[in-house]
């Protein structure tokens, strides 16, 4: 995997994918609009994005 890193945002990222209907995309940005929200989006190469609240990703301890 790589990526160009800025505050809050992911973007040109290689080699992960995701599965959107029978299609698996590339992810090509990961980034947190509004911390407020609590919400991360991740957008596709075919500029389809999805948005989950960044507690799901926290690690259990």
């Amino acid at each position: 995997m790589a990526a160009f890193v800025e505050e809050r945002k992911m973007k040109k990222i290689t080699g992960v994918k995701t599965k959107e209907l029978l299609l698996w995309l590339t992810v090509v940005e990961v980034f947190i609009d509004d911390r407020s929200s609590g919400k991360i989006t991740f957008k596709t190469g075919t500029e389809l994005s999805d948005s989950f609240s960044v507690s799901a990703l926290k690690l259990k301890e």
